[in-house]
């Protein structure tokens, strides 16, 4: 036991020496202006939690002068005129090489796409033009699909796909549905028994738990529980101990205690009734 302690120590000792080498050779290789730039993050941390707090703000206020700026370049930059510029200039480009003498017009509609782009690529590399014309495709796409997105939830008849809220469903809760916050136990309640000869028993305790309808009334019953032993002292009569000790005795006791609490319960004027009793405990002396 003691050697796969120190095995074990020695493999930690191996894992931070490890873990060390790394952390000088990360900081051997990062620059000196990543260090410096992270040195003053964690100086103004309080400044840049500081900024992050106040940014929604920040941003409620600036973002419909910035979004009034943007409309009004949006409208002051002439599109139409641009996209003709540029077409115009490509086909006189692709005129003068001699490519062709006459276009049919509905050849022109077909390369005047083309052709515009074309104009705009000129000047760019293979790899500034293939992600200028990927981002572009994107944004399309993207454009196309909140179209189709807003028509399709603008469109939807809610009727086809679920039953108006105001229908009824039958639904039935099953009976053990949060049945232990419906219990009311009651400990230690002595019966009234009677003895006919010296040696029989002469006491019988019991515990019982009683199973509510509501938990209002269980909360009602739990704060009377001392009238309710009062209630059973002056309404059950007098048993024979030893019979309350047979199968038969216990049954017709548990009778008794549930009538008898429904009819407490009545007299107190507490809604709702007793499902069940059980007697849990049962001591007799």
């Amino acid at each position: 036991m003691g050697i796969l302690v120190k095995i074990e120590e020695a493999i930690n000792r191996v894992l931070l020496l490890i873990g060390a080498l790394i952390g000088r050779c990360i900081s051997k290789i990062t620059p000196s202006k990543i260090k410096l730039l992270t040195q003053k993050i964690f100086q103004k941390k309080d400044q840049i939690l500081f900024w992050l707090k106040n940014l929604p703000q920040y941003l409620k206020q600036n973002l419909p002068i910035f979004f009034a700026y943007l409309k009004k370049k949006i409208a002051s930059y002439q599109i139409k005129d641009k996209l003709q510029s540029s077409y115009k200039n490509a086909m006189t480009r692709y005129n003068g090489d001699g490519q062709v003498t006459k276009m049919g017009r509905l050849k022109k509609v077909f390369m005047a796409p083309v052709l515009v782009v074309g104009q705009w690529l000129e000047g760019l590399t293979t790899a500034q033009s293939m992600m200028l014309l990927g981002f572009s495709a994107a944004s399309v796409l993207a454009g196309i699909s909140l179209i189709f997105s807003g028509q399709r939830l603008l469109g939807r008849n809610e009727s086809a796909f679920r039953s108006p809220a105001s229908v009824e469903v039958d639904y039935e809760r099953p009976d053990y549905y949060k049945k232990e916050t419906r219990f009311v136990t009651i400990t230690s309640i002595r019966l009234p028994v009677y003895y006919p000869e010296v040696n029989e028993t002469k006491t019988v305790d019991i515990d019982m738990t009683a199973t509510l309808s509501n938990r209002m009334s269980r909360m009602q019953v739990d704060k009377l529980e001392m009238q309710f032993r009062d209630h059973l002292i002056s309404h059950l009569e007098l048993i024979k101990a030893d019979f309350s000790l047979t199968e038969e005795g216990k049954e017709i006791m548990r009778q008794k205690l549930l009538a008898e609490l429904n009819d407490f319960m009545k007299e107190r004027e507490i809604e709702g009734q007793v499902t069940e009793v059980k007697i849990t405990y049962l001591l007799a002396n």
